[in-house]
């Protein structure tokens, strides 16, 4: 006999340093959909409207790191990630750490760069 219930875990960063999770005990036969609704995160409340209206709110979900429409049938133990837009390129946001961080000239002084020639 099948199990009638199943227990997914959905995690999400609503913003940078902030991430929040739950462990979610669901009907057999649940979607990422109704994973997102019983979050109780009002935030979330777009899926409910599909994936087109999730989309437009600028989230995604995956399952397992991969992406998956809110109509995939969860599975036990699926980890389900809520996903945010980018709202910086990750190599923009690295050069920008990189020269607050003194540039090439700290690395210089820390002795990671080869010298000035």
């Amino acid at each position: 006999m099948e199990n009638a219930e199943i227990t997914v875990q959905v995690v999400w960063s609503p913003s940078a340093r902030e991430t929040l999770s739950a462990e979610l005990t669901l009907a057999a036969g649940s979607t990422l959909a109704s994973a997102l609704h019983a979050t109780g995160w009002p935030a979330l409340a777009s899926a409910a409207q599909g994936d087109a209206a999730f989309a437009a709110a600028g989230l995604s979900a995956a399952v397992w790191s991969k992406a998956r429409p809110l109509g995939q049938v969860l599975r036990e133990g699926d980890r389900v990630e809520v996903l945010r837009d980018l709202q910086i390129d990750p190599m923009t946001a690295r050069r920008v750490r990189f020269e607050a961080a003194g540039g090439i000239d700290a690395l210089r002084q820390r002795g990671y760069a080869g010298r000035k020639r």
